[in-house]
Order: C-alpha cells, then structure tokens, then sequence
C-alpha cells in the first residue's frame, strides 16, 4: 500500500525527462495519444517475470526490459522473495550504472534505467512472520537465502514494516508531504547545476565525501557509525547520502548527526 502511493508524492518529469520517457514508450509501442508523459512512470511487474523481461533482451532482437519501462520512474517489485534469483541479479548492474547494457551477434544495445527500485516481501514462506510463523529453520533460511547480500547492498533504506497502532494511522497527508518532496529535489538539482546528475542518490561515490561534506561532529558520527554497523563501502556512502535527503527534506543547510542516525536506522539489517 505505501509504494503504490510513492506516485502522489514524486516531482512530476521535467521537459527533459518527458522526452525521454515519451520516446521510450513511444518506441515500445505504448499509445502516448501523441502528448508528452508528465508523470513518473510507476511499474509492479509480477513476481514470475523472467530476467529478459526485468532487464531486456530475449531471443532475437533484444527488447527493452521493466527497469526501461521505468525509466525515471518507480519499479515496484512485490513479493520480491519469489522473483527469481537470477532475475533479481541482474538489476545489479542497472541499478549502479543506471543503464543496460545487452550484446548479441552482431549487435550492441544501451537502454536506459534510471529508475527508482522499491520493493516488499514476506519474512518467510508462509508470510506470518514471528511469533504466529509455523515455518521451520531450515525455511526461513532457504527463504532469506533468495535474496542475495550484494542485491540487498544496493537498496538505500531497508526497513522492518510492522502492524501500525491506531494512533500512527492518521499522519502527514500526501499534498503535503509532495511540497516537501519538491522542495528538496529543488535544492538538489540547484546544488548539483552544471554536473551530469541532479539527486543525491546519483552522486558518484568517489564524489561523495567533497559534493557532500560533513562537519567535525558530523563525521565523526558517520565514522562511528560504519565501524558500530560494519558498513561495506557502498553502505557507508549511501547512508551519508540518505542522510543529506533527510537534511534537505528539513530545510536544513548543513547534515546533523542525527541525520545519519536517522539515516543508519532506515538501513536495517534485513532479511
């Protein structure tokens, strides 16, 4: 229910974007009743896609895949758990380079894959989850197993959704979280002119200790934070990225370290 509702609180496309998506869609034979697309692409393929239509390919002359489709979008993967482990590798690469890139003889194609990859699953098979779980161990092992720790690596925030209390129901409603959302990505893209990219999520990680600098407190905290957590090295420049969303989100010019707490606890340690 939260991801298919990411859509009512995501920046509508730039001019720039809408061409892109518009002529992606256009070249895949999807009706765009000859008008730009100014929303986000939001797409939630089924759980038993197989890794040419996630990524692209197939036999024959290579098609583009979903994370095309969703290109400067959302791609919303339910029930992630029973995807195919090999078609969940493959989003390894795009999610990095945000691009795919398929060779078959005599060709070489480069689709685009900017996208935004949300998903959910169950704890275990039969989706109860402790302490009402009947599965055993040995389930519950092969379950997690499923999903590989390089996969799981790449996803910014990672969290344990539990049943809401009657109190936590009623909260920030969409309209008003979406003036939020605009506001921060305009504070990026104004931070990040004359660069190749305009979010956070996109600077380079060789960039990210000079494009988003923290103080003496600040970065002692993210220090702390990598050793205490045993961050990988893509861990720990992701969560300094979280948290300068999380500083732009609050109107705020500089990363607090409660920022990069907040940001550490987003990234749970899951499955």
């Amino acid at each position: 229910m939260l991801a298919r509702r990411l859509p009512t609180i995501t920046t509508p496309l730039d001019h720039h974007e809408a061409l892109e998506v518009t002529r992606i869609h256009s070249a895949m034979g999807r009706a765009v009743d000859g008008r730009l697309l100014t929303r986000r692409p939001f797409r939630a393929p089924h759980h038993t896609a197989s890794t040419a239509a996630l990524v692209g390919g197939g036999s024959g002359r290579p098609r583009a895949g979903e994370v095309t489709l969703a290109h400067r979008g959302l791609l919303f993967l339910d029930e992630l758990g029973e995807f195919a482990p090999s078609a969940l590798d493959a989003l390894r690469q795009p999610l990095e380079e945000r691009v795919v890139r398929i060779s078959r003889q005599p060709v070489s194609l480069t689709f685009p894959a900017s996208f935004q990859l949300v998903a959910c699953t169950n704890p275990c098979p039969c989706g109860l989850g402790p302490p009402a779980c009947h599965c055993s161990e040995a389930q519950r092992s092969r379950y997690r197993r499923r999903l590989s720790t390089p996969l799981l690596d790449r996803f910014d925030l990672r969290l344990r959704i539990t049943a809401p209390e009657p109190a936590d129901v009623a909260g920030e409603c969409s309209a008003d979280m979406a003036v939020r959302v605009q506001a921060a990505t305009d504070r990026q893209r104004a931070r990040y002119t004359g660069w190749s990219w305009s979010r956070n999520a996109h600077v380079p990680a060789g960039a990210t200790l000079d494009l988003i600098p923290l103080s003496r407190d600040a970065d002692a905290t993210w220090r702390e934070l990598i050793g205490r957590r045993a961050l990988t090295g893509r861990g720990a420049a992701r969560i300094r990225k979280v948290a300068r969303t999380l500083a732009d989100l609050d109107d705020a010019g500089d990363v607090q370290s409660g920022h990069l707490h907040t940001a550490a606890l987003m990234r749970d340690d899951v499955p």
